[in-house]
């Protein structure tokens, strides 16, 4: 990665970050996940945090190898469509993001949701840019979460990763930072605790609530002014 620029672009996840959906997402898997194969529901509650982070199809093939999933994977999909036709982002949380842009940086979501659940949604939020998840195809590479959609944020404004600051409530978010060499904060919640990210990414940076990364922006700025 190249030297490490002031930030200039805000990253967050979709679930769990700035909605919160994961509760009830955790709840309608595991339902599904006992029905169709027997799970227990706590125990398949517990197997969806854990693999959270992933595009659902990709929970269930992970956590049922040789298993027909797509199927079930298809049901959640189907509920969650209508689901999320009424979930809308918290007034305050829309107030951050427009305080970030008004001071001139670009905010962009990056979700491992499905493409059309994210545009919808927001589209009439305070950002610049939301990027969802494309299954890969005979025709189609897919995109997803980490480094198609961190190569497309750095085409479409023509900047460096190196000014990226990204935001997420899984470890999985920190691996797929820390794979594409992008800065990180852990933002916490119920279901993952700084262990968790401490474990999956020793020394990543954890947030109490989202308000908390104004800081963290002023504070990389300062270390980067510092070199």
């Amino acid at each position: 990665m190249s030297q490490e620029q002031n930030v200039r672009v805000l990253v967050f996840d979709l679930d769990g970050t700035l909605v919160p959906t994961m509760e009830d997402y955790a709840d309608r898997a595991a339902q599904l996940m006992e029905e169709s194969f027997g799970t227990p529901f706590a125990q398949a509650r517990r197997s969806y945090f854990a693999t959270s982070g992933l595009p659902f199809e990709k929970q269930l093939r992970q956590l049922y190898p040789g298993q027909d999933t797509d199927p079930v994977a298809q049901r959640f999909e189907d509920w969650k469509d209508g689901y999320l036709t009424g979930i809308a982002i918290a007034p305050d949380t829309a107030a951050l993001l427009q305080r970030w842009r008004d001071s001139g940086l670009l905010v962009v979501i990056s979700s491992n949701n499905l493409e059309q659940y994210v545009e919808r949604l927001a589209s009439d939020w305070p950002v610049d840019c939301a990027l969802g998840y494309r299954a890969p195809s005979m025709d189609d590479p897919g995109f997803a979460k980490g480094e198609p959609h961190f190569g497309a944020i750095e085409e479409r404004f023509g900047i460096d990763r190196s000014a990226f600051l990204f935001t997420g409530d899984s470890p999985n978010d920190a691996h797929i930072a820390a794979a594409a060499r992008v800065r990180f904060r852990a933002l916490l919640t119920d279901a993952f605790g700084p262990e968790d990210f401490e474990r999956a990414v020793p020394g990543t940076r954890t947030l109490m609530n989202l308000a908390d990364l104004g800081d963290h922006i002023a504070t990389v700025a300062d270390a980067v002014t510092s070199l």
